[in-house]
């Protein structure tokens, strides 16, 4: 009644009195209040508060004392960072104290915590491979529905940003087969399917679109899905399906797609011209660097109408962009590339720049940016 008065003086001078008492049943919760105002005055640390409950947890077993030590203990476990002790703490509670009424508090307080970590970004201080681990231990907790596959997605994306892309895979494929249906699980899959092909396993790839196959998806889906395949394709080598996939979308994915198959065909002039359509208006922000997705376009626009002997288009794209070379990262491959062929340059010098420009290394770092937009990373 002290305490719920607010005379906190009072309340911990009974509470210690109490806690002297021979029979743990009666000194164990005094001990707990206790322990409790101190910490909430500012008497005990959290270290110290834990290590005072600590013993509690032995002292007196069985019921609804033991189940507020527990929870006590597990709140200062999780502000500490000491994630998994917390966790551990909980869930064992919880199985042993199903029958009382003051259990489906502490469910609410393991799904908090699970959700703080994985949802809320608590568990970014911990490695990825921490995170990972700590996760799939205690993954029954994972919620049904957008939630837990929002916990999922972050999850796989922190993998991904330090190329842990097998894990990654592991965890976006379980999402696909056990979890999911509909739009969800197609949006999941094609996600598979692009870490399959930051991992160089198109087959893979190809496997996840092929098997999540449904009518009614949203037309940006659909777009994201076939530039997925086509670039499967070809990474295969099959150029012809994988131009029949893209058909007439124009989508920037689809063009992307487009633009590289015709450079493996060896068709350096429609090339050339789709990734200087991709640069749009580009060459008018003269001010602003060229990012690295764009500088590689660029090369291979110039690289390719040399390689095609278009000069006319060479030509135009060297008036509009040469006020760019002086702060490009790679300034003497985009001098070479915009100049064209000349008496010390031949069309294999030119097939090497090219070499050195890869697009896919620019696509997975895009694909990295694009996970960190759809989880909400910077």
């Amino acid at each position: 009644m002290f305490e719920l008065e607010g005379q906190t003086d009072r309340a911990l001078a009974v509470y210690q009195a109490v806690a002297r008492a021979p029979l743990d049943g009666l000194s164990t919760p005094a001990r707990l209040g206790a322990i409790r105002l101190r910490m909430a005055g500012g008497d005990l640390t959290p270290t110290q508060a834990a290590a005072e409950l600590e013993p509690l947890r032995w002292r007196w077993r069985g019921d609804a004392v033991e189940l507020e030590v527990i929870r006590s203990l597990g709140g200062i476990y999780l502000s500490q960072g000491r994630y998994r002790e917390a966790l551990d703490a909980l869930r064992g509670a919880g199985t042993r104290f199903s029958s009382l009424p003051q259990s489906s508090e502490l469910q609410q307080d393991l799904a908090q915590a699970f959700r703080s970590l994985f949802l809320e970004g608590a568990a970014d201080g911990l490695q990825p491979v921490q995170a990972l681990a700590l996760f799939y231990d205690f993954r029954e907790l994972t919620p049904v529905g957008a939630d837990g596959d929002d916990m999922v997605r972050r999850l796989a994306r922190r993998l991904i940003d330090v190329d842990l892309l097998g894990p990654a895979a592991e965890l976006l494929q379980h999402q696909v087969e056990n979890r999911l249906d509909g739009v969800a699980q197609a949006q999941i899959a094609t996600d598979l399917a692009a870490v399959y092909l930051m991992n160089r396993q198109p087959e893979q790839a190809l496997r996840a679109i092929w098997a999540t196959r449904t009518t009614l998806l949203p037309n940006a889906l659909n777009a994201e899905r076939r530039a997925v395949e086509a670039r499967a394709l070809m990474e295969l080598g099959r150029y012809d399906h994988a131009l029949e996939i893209l058909g007439s979308d124009q989508s920037v994915p689809a063009r992307e797609v487009r633009a590289d198959l015709h450079w493996r065909r060896l068709d350096y002039g429609a090339a050339a011209a789709t990734y200087e359509a991709l640069l749009g208006e580009r060459w008018r922000d003269a001010s602003t660097p060229l990012t690295a997705a764009e500088e590689t376009r660029l090369i291979r626009a110039g690289v390719g109408y040399s390689l095609a002997r278009e000069p006319a288009p060479l030509a135009r794209l060297s008036e509009r962009y040469a006020g760019f070379i002086e702060g490009a990262r790679s300034s003497g491959a985009l001098r070479i590339a915009l100049a064209g062929p000349g008496s010390d340059q031949s069309a294999s010098d030119f097939a090497t720049l090219a070499a050195r420009t890869d697009t896919f290394t620019g696509w997975v770092a895009t694909m990295k940016q694009t996970f960190r937009e759809r989880t909400g990373a910077t």
